[in-house]
């Protein structure tokens, strides 16, 4: 026999006086939160990806789609909100499209430049750039856990914007057309070595957090289920033990190395702008450490920059 949940439409802080009820088996095991979205669809017009679905209270957010139906904590006759987040792009897709945006940039304004008067600097610089975001893409693939399975359409249009045109175009149209480069002294090579010991470093950071997200689930009971990719642990190594978002510290100093080698207007725009909001993300992800993990976060960690902030 079926259960029976109450389905009402959230619009800012109003909720519909009048829900609608759905059939669903509570109980299966086989059944998850994604297959309740598919049928809230079916009488919302409402897309499963497009879905905000909350208890009344807000109290409870079911954003994982893979949770079984009978881990959920939902019950027979309960109600439950639905809010529609408006159009939508996967996270992955996201990620594949930023980052096949500057690769696409510096190869046409590369290969429609004139490329006889390139110095080694302009194609040592155009292969750093290229080999950066095939690196991305590779994490993208094989590497990375996604913790939310969408980005709304709009953020995903800003992010593109910002490496497509602020690091593709911009970067590659000083280095290619707007400016001469004359013979670098040879000592500037050596930002081309921190160039690729600070993207190796950012591919550890990349590595040591995914690998708490690529262990099975726990699903002992509903009070302790949690999903893989939300799983968390404190990380250490590979400058964890410095800062929260190692990550973003390795990101900044790589594109700070390529800045220095190209001495590029743009790349260090480009850099402090990436700075600037890597930051604010890693103040953001070092709070939800210490709350989370409380006295067992070793304290003298910075949130991204060591000693400093």
């Amino acid at each position: 026999m079926s259960d029976q949940i109450i389905i009402k439409k959230r619009k800012g802080e109003y909720i519909e006086q009048e829900g609608k009820v759905i059939n669903v088996q509570l109980n299966s095991s086989g059944q998850t939160i994604l297959n309740l979205k598919k049928e809230i669809a079916k009488i919302t017009k409402i897309k499963p990806i497009r879905q905000w679905l909350t208890t009344e209270d807000k109290q409870r957010v079911f954003e994982n789609n893979e949770l079984p139906l009978n881990l959920s904590g939902i019950q027979n006759g309960q109600t439950l909100v639905v809010k529609d987040l408006g159009p939508q792009m996967l996270w992955g897709a996201v990620f594949y499209i930023e980052y096949l945006g500057p690769i696409l940039m510096f190869f046409m304004l590369y290969k429609l430049g004139n490329q006889e008067n390139y110095t080694f600097m302009q194609k040592t610089a155009y292969w750093m750039v290229i080999l950066h975001f095939i690196k991305r893409i590779l994490e993208t693939k094989f590497v990375h856990v996604f913790s939310r399975n969408s980005m709304p359409l709009k953020r995903a249009f800003i992010n593109c914007l910002h490496y497509w045109i602020f690091c593709g175009f911009f970067i590659g149209i000083e280095l290619f057309y707007l400016r001469s480069f004359s013979k670098l002294q040879s000592w500037k090579y050596i930002f081309v070595g921190f160039f690729g010991l600070f993207e190796f470093l950012n591919l550890m950071c990349h590595i040591r957090l995914s690998s708490f997200r690529k262990k099975p689930e726990l699903k002992q009971s509903d009070g302790n289920y949690i999903a893989q990719n939300k799983q968390r642990q404190i990380p250490f190594g590979w400058g964890f033990g410095a800062v929260s978002s190692a990550n973003y510290f390795w990101e900044t100093m790589a594109w700070v190395s390529f800045s220095l080698f190209t001495c590029s207007y743009a790349a260090i725009a480009f850099t402090i702008f990436s700075f600037g909001q890597m930051l604010i993300w890693a103040k953001q992800k070092h709070k939800r450490y210490i709350k989370e993990f409380g006295d067992r976060y070793p304290r003298n960690r910075k949130a991204m920059v060591p000693y400093i902030i």
